[in-house]
């Protein structure tokens, strides 16, 4: 979003901070890149560029890629943005198409984004029957065992996918969850390849859920939306027919989140 406005107003880079924030929004467009390709991006000298980063790393902002010259997002900087979406998704007009949704088919649903190595919910809608689930704004869930982490896990691509079920926690949150990493693979590759996600008690018994990605018009991936619902009233197959619901809900939701993210520069 940053970028957009970058690109359309063409501002010179004549400050620190503006150097600072340019360099923060092309390394979290690009997620990762060598220091020759930021100075080139933002026509910076390459030891300009080089002090910016060190600063940003010794600040907790940006680190370098494992095993590689490449630099990145770090903690700090993915919990600034999550934070910055959890602002926006937590405004009046984002968070009715929550309750929009949750009215439409009777379950709670939640908004939820990916930091560090956890799927984290910063707004949610319940239905008000006796009968609900509560995840408030906040509750945190790993990534291998719910919907909403399998689809932030579905964009590593299958080296990084490898080295993550490789060194994460993996355990049986219930009896039904999948512990092994193989079949962990195979089931992000279908996630990936279907755009969706479904779960069956595997991190909360009888609880099932599905999730949906969050994304803007110009590709921009905001986060996942998600259904959860007790299995006594939510089949998985009910589950497979409200997909197409959620997919139509998680536009309207970018859209809003879109709009707030720029109404919020222009202030």
């Amino acid at each position: 979003m940053v970028r957009q406005n970058m690109r359309k107003n063409s501002p010179s880079l004549d400050s620190p901070a503006a150097k600072i924030l340019a360099m923060i929004d092309t390394v979290a467009r690009k997620r990762a890149a060598p220091l020759s390709t930021l100075a080139e991006e933002l026509k910076i000298p390459t030891p300009t560029a080089h002090r910016i980063c060190r600063e940003l790393e010794r600040l907790g902002w940006l680190q370098r890629a494992p095993g590689s010259r490449q630099w990145t997002a770090a903690t700090a900087l993915v919990e600034l943005a999550a934070n910055t979406l959890a602002s926006a998704a937590n405004g009046a007009a984002a968070h009715a198409v929550l309750r929009s949704l949750t009215a439409e088919i009777g379950e709670m649903s939640s908004f939820a984004v990916h930091v560090a190595d956890e799927v984290v919910y910063i707004a949610n809608a319940e239905p008000s029957q006796e009968l609900t689930l509560s995840f408030r704004a906040g509750r945190k869930a790993p990534l291998f065992c719910t919907s909403s982490g399998r689809l932030f896990l579905a964009r590593l691509d299958d080296e990084a996918l490898r080295q993550y079920f490789r060194t994460a926690d993996c355990q049986a949150y219930t009896r039904h969850t999948v512990t092994d990493a193989k079949k962990l693979l195979a089931i992000v590759k279908h996630v990936r390849a279907v755009g969706y996600a479904i779960t069956e008690q595997e991190y909360i018994l009888h609880v099932v859920g599905a999730g949906v990605p969050v994304v803007g018009r110009d590709g921009m991936f905001f986060g996942v939306l998600s259904i959860a619902a007790p299995d006594v009233r939510c089949t998985t197959e009910r589950l497979e027919r409200l997909i197409p619901v959620l997919m139509r809900a998680a536009s309207r939701l970018a859209g809003q989140l879109a709009t707030l993210q720029e109404g919020g520069k222009g202030r």
